[in-house]
């Protein structure tokens, strides 16, 4: 019996547009498949939004790696 992998979740540092210019941001990616985005917020990063069946908005993490967490719990559902 094979085991399934487990999905490969990545974050993309990219630049995204705001009302003062652009300002960094991160893609997230399960699998090469696009779940969110992560904007600079005073006190971590803010999910601007996701995408699936996972879809929200609004979140904040203190830290990427607390985004990692969250969105490897989703990957099941986002897929």
């Amino acid at each position: 019996m094979i085991a399934a992998m487990p999905d490969e979740v990545t974050f993309e540092n990219v630049r995204a547009a705001s009302q003062d210019g652009a300002e960094d941001a991160w893609l997230v990616y399960s699998d090469r498949t696009l779940m969110a985005l992560l904007v600079p917020a005073e006190t971590g990063w803010f999910l601007q939004f996701s995408l699936g069946r996972s879809d929200q908005e609004g979140l904040i993490f203190p830290t990427l790696a607390a985004a990692e967490i969250w969105a490897r719990a989703r990957v099941d559902v986002v897929i």
